[in-house]
């Protein structure tokens, strides 16, 4: 019997009391009470689903077994380390690996256009010259490969108050999505988290749809305030996607 684990951690992780819990993933307070108290023993995949699409830290399989990391490792804040470590490599997007013996240090660019969750941004392009751009780092278990950048989070669009927000001053690790495998389908259960560069706008958004057949992707925002409604971009009016790996709180200083 898992279900008193699974949504005692979320809400005391979210800081959450179970009737705004059961509102924010849109079922009955009831539903909540009893997979909280152990009256109904097991998490259905139908509210599994409604956890891990109002929030995509959790792991799908875990909320339904309770069982592995609570956490989608993707979304996994990264940790504050002292040692920078030595160089190992350097790969051919120019992204360079230093060894911190169990893990690496992986720095890549950081894009020089925030990304703002709203519609703000004035930049007109991202082909600006790299060699100026500041770094910033994460940490991976393993070298990697395909195009790789930083960005900076702006605004409040992505901020619902719970530890899924992105808050202005948080970076993120991205990897760019080539067009050709846009119309195989969008990971988005996978990847919920991305920046789309579209007219001059860059904006960081959670994709919730994709429509193949009228060629378009629809995109939320966290903060539920009515002026930050989803919307709809049709694929070639896109010129850039890229799934966010990982976060990067902003530092606060005091």
């Amino acid at each position: 019997m898992d279900s008193p684990k699974v949504i005692n951690f979320i809400l005391e992780r979210e800081k959450l009391k179970a009737g705004t819990f059961a509102k924010a993933i849109g079922v009955t307070p009831t539903q909540i009470y009893d997979l909280q108290s152990g009256k109904t023993k097991k998490i259905s995949e139908s509210i599994a689903n409604k956890i891990v699409n109002a929030f995509p830290i959790y792991n799908k399989v875990w909320v339904l077994t309770g069982s592995g990391s609570p956490i989608e490792e993707s979304l996994q804040q990264v940790p504050i380390r002292d040692d920078d470590g030595e160089f190992f490599t350097e790969n051919h997007n120019n992204v360079k690996f230093y060894n911190l013996v169990d893990r690496y240090r992986m720095v890549v660019k950081l894009v020089p256009f925030a990304a703002y969750g709203r519609f703000a941004n004035e930049c007109d392009t991202l082909e600006a010259e790299k060699e100026g751009w500041e770094e910033e780092s994460f940490e991976t278990d393993k070298i990697v490969h395909g195009k790789y950048f930083a960005f900076e989070v702006k605004g409040e669009s992505m901020d619902d108050g719970t530890r899924n927000s992105f808050e202005e001053g948080d970076r993120v690790l991205v990897r760019e999505l080539d067009r050709m495998h846009w119309k195989d389908g969008l990971r988005f259960n996978d990847h919920p988290y991305w920046v789309v560069v579209f007219d001059s706008s860059v904006l960081i958004k959670q994709i919730v749809a994709q429509d193949l057949e009228k060629g378009t992707i629809t995109f939320h925002s966290l903060n539920p305030s009515p002026e930050y409604s989803n919307f709809t971009l049709e694929m070639d009016k896109i010129r850039a996607l890229y799934y966010v790996l990982q976060k990067k709180p902003r530092t606060v200083k005091y």
